[in-house]
């Protein structure tokens, strides 16, 4: 019998919630066209779910002329936020309050004369919000290899960081960049959900025969989560539904790990479980899982929209 343990941090958190409640919102409260700009969250079951309930998506805003504009809970830069309401598109911002604070802090380092470096993922959707502030004065640095490859600076420099990006290696590219410029300020500005999901994956995967990571693709914290179980116990897999399975992954597998993306919906987490129970046989050996019923398990919300 194969043994499930669960990472103590998982799924849902309560920005992706919040984004995920007010687009639903927005969808019940406003007449006319409701669109939702790239993903609302990415996790493709989520995005499924929006376009079932008649909320569109679009890749640019040049596709958006009238309705209700949804901006996703990664944010916006502030010249497309411009052109929205030049058009007079009504605006729902679903923007995590904490990569709002990354706009803030990057502002605030501007004004105060900083060149600002920040590490994140080129064509993550956060990131692109972040960078709109200032063409000038932003410089991004995708990976820690990169480093020489940026600019010598002459004067104050600062680092900040995605969201999202994995906790150790902000941690070693802060302590290169302190090397390069020892008066450098550094902003960990790594949302506590973030944190806490690489800490408790950091804690079960050495313990594991292999670990499930249930999250969609165009997650970058779920495949940081996999990258993570994957440095520890050597096998590690992302997946978003049981047809991602490969069941021979399971031969000689005795402890097996499951941890969810921040984007990830109950839902999903049921039913890779479910179809772990029909195929392989599992033993749900975390005290608090014992129970079959996932919907309220380790504080996931279903897609639906706030009573």
């Amino acid at each position: 019998m194969i043994q499930i343990f669960f990472a103590k941090e998982l799924g849902f958190c309560w920005g992706v919630e919040r984004a995920i409640n007010l687009a639903a919102k927005a969808k019940n409260d406003h007449p006319g066209e409701v669109t939702i700009l790239k993903e609302i969250v990415h996790n493709r079951q989520v995005v499924d779910f929006f376009k079932q309930k008649g909320v569109g998506q679009a890749e640019s805003l040049d596709r958006i002329d009238t309705g209700t504009l949804v901006i996703s809970a990664h944010g916006l830069s502030p010249r497309l936020k411009k052109e929205a309401l030049a058009k007079g598109l009504r605006i729902v911002d679903t923007t995590c309050p904490l990569v709002e604070n990354v706009h803030i802090f990057t502002r605030q380092l501007i004004n105060d004369g900083y060149k600002v470096i920040l590490y994140g993922e080129p064509e993550h959707d956060e990131v692109m919000g972040v960078m709109g502030i200032d063409g000038k004065n932003i410089h991004l640095l995708a990976e820690y290899d990169d480093i020489d490859k940026l600019p010598k600076f002459e004067g104050k420099v600062a680092l900040i960081t995605q969201t999202t990006r994995g906790v150790r290696a902000f941690e070693q590219v802060s302590a290169r960049m302190k090397e390069i410029y020892p008066d450098i300020k550094i902003v960990n500005t790594i949302c506590d959900a973030t944190d806490k999901r690489q800490h408790a994956i950091h804690d079960l995967a050495p313990n594991m025969d292999m670990v499930l990571v249930i999250g969609s693709l165009s997650s970058g914290n779920s495949h940081r989560l996999r990258d993570i179980a994957k440095q520890h116990c050597g096998k590690a897999h992302l997946i978003d539904s049981p047809e991602d399975i490969d069941w021979s992954w399971f031969d000689s597998c005795r402890k097996v790990g499951i941890t969810a993306g921040a984007s990830t919906p109950s839902f999903s987490v049921e039913q890779i479980l479910k179809a772990l129970h029909e195929k392989v046989g599992i033993d749900l050996a975390n005290s608090d899982a014992r129970i079959f019923e996932y919907k309220s398990f380790a504080g996931y919300r279903d897609v639906q929209p706030a009573s």
